[in-house]
């Protein structure tokens, strides 16, 4: 490989690492900043609206086109007063409990809405998982209801509970960033270098343009001063008698 098509492949390959590492640090900024709007834990990480969760059981693990496993990411909007209104059964919502079956621990249950009711002027949603005979859950005021199901990324899940541990964080995300951010300083450092060698030479040259005028300078000052004493010479002899 000349030197031509190693700057190339150079270029290339610090291209991409610039892309990889400005789309990492974007990625984390946007995670943090959905982070810190968490003001209880019955909140859901959300960028304008917009949220992911990962899935703990299997009890949505259904014929349904929008059943989803354990093995997958679920993607939700937010629900205000407004938008609740709208939920119908068949949705498939998010809400929190106090104790998830199966697992007996707090967090986030999304089920399919089965059945709408009013009581007493509220107004009560029946859930349930889509995994055959599955309990129907205890109604919920329709206020519980935090998001509705959206999408999901079939297969993902494994791997965003993996990068959640401190093995994976460290491994996919500390890692890469550590050694983009060497690549880089040893490309800045490179770049410091070169640029510093192109100074010193410019200046080396300039120096030694100077030096070679300066001789012709001062060959040209004695020429004419041995050509003014050869004229004063000169004149010198013709005044003689």
């Amino acid at each position: 490989m000349n030197q031509e098509q190693t700057k190339k492949v150079t270029k290339v390959l610090k291209i991409v690492l610039n892309v990889f590492f400005y789309s990492v640090v974007v990625l984390l900024v946007l995670f943090s900043f959905a982070n810190m709007k968490l003001k209880q834990k019955d909140d859901i990480a959300n960028l304008f609206g917009k949220g992911f969760l990962t899935v703990l059981t299997d009890s949505m693990a259904g014929e349904n086109q929008d059943s989803f496993t354990p093995e997958d990411i679920i993607f939700v909007t937010l629900l205000d007063d407004e938008s609740r209104q709208d939920l119908e059964v068949g949705d498939i919502i998010t809400y929190f409990s106090m104790s998830i079956p199966g697992l007996n621990v707090q967090g986030f249950i999304t089920h399919r809405i089965v059945d709408k009711f009013s009581e007493g002027g509220e107004t009560f949603l029946v859930t349930q998982g889509d995994k055959d005979n599955a309990p129907l859950d205890e109604p919920i005021n329709i206020k519980d209801a935090i998001a509705v199901y959206n999408s999901k990324w079939v297969g993902a899940g494994n791997a965003l509970k993996y990068l959640q541990t401190p093995t994976g964080f460290a491994t996919f995300v500390i890692l890469p960033v550590a050694i983009i951010v060497i690549v880089e300083a040893v490309f800045l450092v490179r770049t410091i270098i070169i640029v510093n060698n192109d100074k010193l030479k410019e200046k080396m040259i300039s120096e030694s343009s100077q030096s070679t005028f300066d001789v012709e300078a001062e060959k040209e000052r004695i020429r004419k001063q041995i050509l003014e004493e050869m004229k004063q010479q000169e004149e010198a002899s013709k005044t003689k008698p």
